[in-house]
């Protein structure tokens, strides 16, 4: 009897605590990582930005690097925060960014 009391007790918690957006699992979100791979291109001129908030367009200052054909680079954030990345197509010209949301600890692989 005290188990089934037990297990009821435990869903309605678990039922609240959904409805205000906290978890109790997740009370520390470790950092989050970006692993970026270039399949496509010879060489590819990148700029990534860690970010807290979803745009973009107004980023911390950008790590910029060259990632060769067949190469790898991984980008560590914050547990709060995401990656931003974009390439060169040419003098003075990039593509739109591309949003890694890896906020809360997360993995994410992406390719050129």
């Amino acid at each position: 009897m005290r188990i089934l009391l037990s297990a009821a007790l435990l869903l309605v918690t678990a039922s609240c605590v959904s409805q205000n957006n906290w978890s109790p699992i997740t009370i520390y979100a470790g950092p989050g990582h970006l692993q970026l791979s270039n399949f496509r291109f010879d060489r590819a001129q990148i700029e990534a930005v860690v970010a807290a908030a979803p745009d973009c367009s107004a980023p911390a200052p950008p790590i910029a690097f060259e990632l060769p054909f067949k190469g790898t680079r991984v980008i560590d954030a914050p547990g709060d925060s995401d990656i931003c990345w974009r390439r060169q197509v040419g003098p003075g010209q990039w593509t739109e960014w591309n949003h890694a949301l890896i906020a809360g600890g997360l993995s994410i692989e992406a390719q050129l």
